[in-house]
């Protein structure tokens, strides 16, 4: 696919940052819509292709694109890391003023990135999501989308649902690429770098016959993923719970006495004993659990478990790029 060769030593305009899992049928269009875009309003930008583990020719076809247009740079990791990890692989490498996160199946399209520099450029935002007009899935992806996104809502303090459609400053992109941990969460992290955060409607088309890799199983361990890296609101749940129990049995104790001291009224109480003791002992489990969720990512995070590993480059940037480990 031959694009106009450009300069890849020239100041840019726009990085765009594309993580790719399973992309090798929307690739070729993806980078031509894209290319097409910048070069219609005289913009320059260069495009990061970060083949996260496929195994479905991806960096075949990587390799052909980055071979045609030096604008194109493709980075290969060693494994499947997820989806943030490998953007945030390709944000250590982004030159542009302005950065640009899309995923490859063409559900968001590249011609509506104009709409998010409009945004920006309106509301002095650092950081612009591009929120789906109308989502084009199945019925069980946007619910099990919309319960992963009370987390980031809750976190970030924001009204929309977010999206991995982003228009991001360069001084912010550059903060997001120095965070080190192995489970990281974009979204979480631009909340803490800036409070200036905007969104506006695009356009969502359909995936071109592609079906998401993200099962319900892998919803969850993001829900999960969310709740115990990002917020303590499980642990203060789990607060919430043991004290509402000691408040229950205390007046269970004290309605006890009442009744054997005023009516001599001695409580039948071996099934309420088990029960208590049962439902108790499942609440004392679940919050040994919970605690037990923040010590494990605790000690992945103090052992330095590694966020992403290249295993090589279309064309270097900087010396070490092409052996460099992310971590």
């Amino acid at each position: 696919m031959p694009f106009a060769a450009g300069d890849a030593s020239a100041a840019l305009d726009f990085s765009v940052v594309v993580p790719v899992y399973r992309g090798h049928a929307t690739l070729d269009e993806l980078c031509r819509r894209l290319a097409a875009h910048f070069e219609a309003r005289g913009e320059s930008f260069e495009l990061l292709l970060v083949d996260d583990g496929s195994r479905d020719g991806s960096w075949g076809r990587i390799q052909a694109i980055a071979g045609a247009d030096p604008r194109v740079i493709g980075l290969r990791l060693t494994r499947n890391f997820g989806q943030h990890n490998a953007t945030v692989c390709g944000m250590r490498r982004a030159r542009g003023a302005l950065v640009v996160t899309l995923d490859e199946d063409l559900q968001n399209p590249p011609e509506e990135i104009a709409k998010l520099v409009d945004c920006m450029h309106g509301s002095s935002a650092d950081v612009v999501y591009g929120v789906p007009e109308r989502r084009r899935s199945s019925w069980w992806r946007r619910l099990g989308s919309r319960i992963v996104m009370l987390v980031p809502r809750y976190v970030m303090q924001v009204d929309f649902d977010i999206s991995s459609f982003r228009l991001l400053r360069r001084p912010i992109a550059a903060e997001v690429a120095r965070v080190e941990r192995h489970d990281v969460i974009i979204d979480v992290f631009l909340a803490w770098t800036t409070d200036r955060i905007a969104a506006t409607r695009v356009r969502h088309d359909s995936s071109a016959g592609r079906t998401s890799s993200y099962t319900p199983r892998k919803l969850a361990q993001v829900l999960v993923n969310m709740l115990a890296n990002y917020t303590v609101l499980p642990l203060r749940i789990a607060s919430w719970v043991g004290a509402l129990l000691s408040l229950l049995a205390l007046a269970l104790a004290l309605y006890f006495v009442w009744a054997r001291l005023t009516h001599n009224i001695v409580p039948p109480g071996f099934s309420a004993l088990i029960v208590t003791l049962l439902f108790s002992t499942g609440v004392v489990l679940l919050g040994i659990g919970i605690l037990s969720e923040y010590l494990a990512r605790t000690f992945l995070h103090v052992v330095r478990k590694p966020q992403s590993v290249l295993r090589e480059s279309t064309q270097d940037v900087g010396a070490e790029v092409s052996s460099r480990v992310e971590r």
